[in-house]
């Protein structure tokens, strides 16, 4: 019996040695914070659909080795899912495998997620629930101090601001965020107009990380008038995008794809003496 007790102590000192040494690293609380807030917005928005139903703090990529390990997991086209949704309607998400995606668009997610991941960047784990299915699995999240970085769920949403000047104005633009909040990329237009006699001048720009953003601009000037038509889109990876100028309706066909989120819109300015 005494030996028993003895061996007993003896696996209790080793596990209480061991569980010293290799503690579970600790999430700072800006971590903690920007992580437990994007949850709760997943959950308001989501959850229905699918739930984040915990995550696990995971430490510093703080070295190569890490780092190509972390890279191999993002970009595995066998375990990383990816959304297809609706900005404007949450019951349309749907999920995937990004193995079910074309060959060219994996590529493309690929070359994506590695322009995000850097050394120094915190490393979670949120784990999923599909409430319809009852499936569950991982995501590998990447995060900042001050900043949420990628996540593949997360990265295939975004949020999106529509601003044009009043009635009589010469500019618009739409602001493109990830679903966290900080700002991908922005689509803008302007026209401009001096005289007489009358000139005119526009300009337009696209830009978005993760992704692809395009704009396409067609002036027609008159003795009279300026008219800028104008069309853009944008779409998150995996997905293409078709801006084409149709003579019959004087506007532009748009044709836009992803399994992700996308959006797409058109319009016309215009300045007359």
């Amino acid at each position: 019996m005494k030996r028993y007790f003895s061996a007993i102590l003896a696996l209790f000192l080793v596990a209480v040695l061991i569980t010293g040494c290799f503690q579970l690293p600790k999430a700072p609380d800006s971590i903690k914070t920007r992580v437990n807030n994007v949850i709760e917005k997943w959950n308001n928005l989501y959850a229905n659909e699918l739930e984040i139903i915990s995550w696990n703090y995971e430490g510093i990529l703080d070295d190569p080795v890490k780092y190509q390990g972390v890279l191999a997991l993002l970009t595995d086209p066998d375990s990383v899912r990816i959304v297809h949704t609706d900005i404007t309607d949450p019951d349309l998400l749907s999920l995937l495998l990004l193995s079910a995606v074309p060959a060219d668009s994996q590529k493309e997610f690929k070359e994506s997620v590695e322009g995000l991941v850097e050394i120094g960047q915190h490393l979670v784990k949120l784990k999923w629930k599909a409430p319809a299915s009852g499936e569950k699995f991982v995501t590998t999240a990447l995060v900042e101090e001050d900043n949420i970085v990628w996540d593949s769920i997360l990265g295939s949403v975004v949020e999106e601001e529509f601003e044009i000047t009043p009635a009589g104005g010469k500019s618009g633009e739409v602001t493109i965020k990830w679903f966290w909040g900080a700002e991908r990329g922005s689509i803008s237009w302007s026209l401009e107009c001096s005289g007489p006699p009358l000139q005119c001048s526009y300009d337009s720009k696209a830009k978005m990380t993760s992704g692809e953003a395009r704009i396409e601009t067609r002036l027609v000037k008159t003795e009279e008038c300026c008219t800028l038509y104008y069309g853009w889109a944008y779409r998150t990876p995996t997905g293409s995008i078709s801006i084409d100028w149709n003579p019959e309706t004087n506007q532009y066909d748009i044709e836009v794809s992803s399994w992700g989120s996308t959006g797409s819109g058109q319009g016309i300015l215009e300045c007359c003496m």
